[in-house]
């Protein structure tokens, strides 16, 4: 009796190990390794506080989510270099994209990774701002508002295609291999964001009017001059035939960055977005025929008058103020006189005896003087 419990003990523990191994066959790698024992208290999902602005901050870290992130590589304590104890002092200032990621180094230099290049250019373009800001500052986007932490492909847990073979006889160490693979094929398929999801992104902050109306106030205290056209940037666009086009869909239509980010080097260029004025922009008057040609081959000076922004209000172009009223006015005659006609058609074929009536399809009808019902 005692040797068939252990027979089935036995067969019971190798079954869970065969399928335990079998399972882990199929789950990403857990890359992260907590070796600097944060998760003894984030890993308690009720981790969170309050803070003095009142926003809800929450300081839970999921490893199998974390585990699958394009950070996985990078220690805790590699962005954040304030923390020297445990249990820690309060952070004030937190993580700053410029840190050198002392852990990953740069196989190109062999120093150091850092965002540092990307953050300075950043810093100096029309949305430039320190992580801790106040006053209008504050409404401008850090790198946090439009580059978040996202999980990896799908595609990404599947073993990598047989052309990394080939990698592997010079580089030799397959988990490092696999590992490029996946960083790089990730950058490759999201080059950049769809049009919809540029513009979505843009009016997040140039379609909000209490951010706008804080910055001209400020510009008017100031004596600083904004843009014409920074009230309305989301609504003109919107107006405009490449804002019609890119709402139904048609993805060769000019979104925000294909005008106000310079095309050489494109990657770096959307972080140093300039203001039209700057005749370093590519909207500026000295280069505004060179970014209308991208698309328009044959453009010119007086193409590149053309408003790209239009706007309906009177300030804004009163040729496109009048002519929409006068549209409008005409569609409205248009429209009353021939309801108006119908009306007094009608009137008159029910003077005359003249019904309408749904057999046979809709149509009108009356008694003739021989008796016969006919069509009118």
């Amino acid at each position: 009796m005692l040797t068939i419990r252990w027979v089935l003990l036995l067969c019971g523990w190798l079954s869970v190990n065969a399928l335990a191994a079998e399972t882990a066959e199929h789950l990403p790698a857990q890359a992260f390794q907590d070796s600097e024992g944060c998760l003894l208290c984030h890993k308690y999902p009720r981790m969170a506080r309050i803070t003095e602005d009142g926003v809800l901050r929450k300081y839970f870290i999921q490893p199998e989510v974390f585990a699958r992130t394009v950070h996985r590589n990078v220690p805790c304590r590699d962005c954040h270099t304030e923390i020297n104890e445990l249990p820690h002092k309060p952070v004030k200032i937190g993580v700053t994209c410029n840190t050198e990621c002392h852990s990953v180094k740069n196989p190109a230099t062999g120093k150091p990774f850092s965002h540092k290049p990307i953050y300075d250019a950043f810093r100096e373009s029309v949305h430039g701002r320190s992580k801790v800001a106040e006053g209008t500052d504050a409404d401008k986007p850090y790198c946090v508002t439009c580059h978040t932490n996202p999980l990896y492909n799908p595609q990404e847990a599947m073993p990598p295609p047989k052309i990394t073979d080939r990698c592997v006889l010079c580089h030799e160490d397959r988990t490092f291999v696999n590992r490029w693979y996946n960083h790089t094929s990730r950058r490759i398929r999201e080059v950049r964001r769809t049009p919809e999801q540029i513009v979505a992104l843009c009016s997040t902050c140039h379609d909000d009017q209490r951010v706008i109306e804080r910055h001209l106030a400020k510009a008017k205290a100031e004596g600083r001059e904004m843009g014409r056209k920074y009230p309305l940037a989301v609504e003109s666009y919107y107006e405009s035939f490449h804002g019609k086009m890119v709402k139904y869909g048609f993805n060769a239509a000019a979104n925000c960055l294909d005008c106000h980010a310079d095309q050489v080097n494109y990657y770096k260029s959307v972080h140093e977005i300039r203001p039209s004025r700057d005749p370093a922009s590519p909207v500026s008057k000295e280069r505004r025929v060179n970014t209308c040609k991208r698309c328009h081959t044959y453009a010119d000076q007086n193409y590149a008058q053309l408003d790209p922004h239009p706007t309906s209000t009177r300030e804004g172009n009163m040729f496109r103020y009048f002519a929409e009223k006068i549209y409008n006015i005409v569609g409205y005659v248009v429209i009353a006189a021939l309801l108006g006609l119908s009306l007094f058609e009608t009137i008159g074929r029910r003077r005359d005896g003249v019904g309408w009536r749904l057999t046979h399809g809709s149509s009108w009808w009356r008694k003739s003087k021989r008796g016969r019902k006919r069509i009118i």
